[in-house]
């Protein structure tokens, strides 16, 4: 997939509480590379905005993910690939089990990790209160029931098939696709949402918050 950069600056995410709530997962789990604001391309950031207009009164956005340092990509590639490992499995098998769930550490334009362009997010919806809407199952879970159409032909969990439904066709409307294996990653820009809605080219690539003293 052919990457045209346009150097779109990123933004946070975290000054809309009435519609969008940032609370960073892996800062809160103190992962080595994880930082406290949310920070996303600032085209991503105005289609957010969008999606959150479609929401119906009441709900609200909750970000737990955008642009991430590779720092923070490796160290959740190689822990989840040391769980898989530590399961018996060989490790080429485990690799391959591993970047389902999370894209292996990189930085090169043919291959750059969503989540260190600043195009990637993942969130869910709450209620007014910041209970989190039934989505049949948590965020970062590397299980069969993470996959966005889990419910969809069964009669499992009707609750949870609506909600991924509306949370689905909202980020849809607004211009992002979705990982397929995980109902709360969207993206627009990169790579991946590239190759999925079949756009020319990718306009974003490795970048970095505009960190003045770092």
């Amino acid at each position: 997939m052919k990457l045209i950069e346009n150097h779109e600056k990123l933004v946070q995410a975290n000054l809309y509480p009435e519609k969008i709530l940032a609370r960073s997962w892996y800062f809160g789990e103190g992962l080595i590379g994880s930082i406290p604001d949310i920070w996303l391309r600032e085209s991503v950031y105005e289609r957010l905005l969008n999606a959150s207009e479609k929401l119906p009164a009441g709900l609200r956005f909750i970000i737990w993910d955008g642009w991430r340092s590779y720092e923070l990509q490796s160290t959740l590639y190689n822990k989840l690939l040391s769980r898989i490992i530590s399961q018996g499995i060989p490790e080429i098998q485990a690799r391959e089990q591993a970047s389902i769930f999370v894209a292996i550490p990189s930085k090169s334009p043919e291959n750059v990790s969503g989540h260190l362009t600043g195009g990637s997010i993942d969130l869910t919806i709450a209620d007014i209160h910041g209970h989190y809407l039934d989505m049949g199952g948590n965020f970062d879970e590397t299980e069969n029931h993470s996959y966005t159409n889990y419910y969809d032909n069964s009669n499992e969990d009707q609750t949870a098939k609506e909600n991924r439904k509306l949370l689905l066709e909202i980020m849809e409307s607004s211009g992002f696709s979705n990982y397929p294996n995980e109902w709360w990653h969207f993206d627009y820009g990169n790579k991946n949402w590239a190759l999925r809605t079949e756009a020319d080219h990718a306009f974003y690539g490795y970048t970095e918050p505009p960190f003045k003293w770092h």
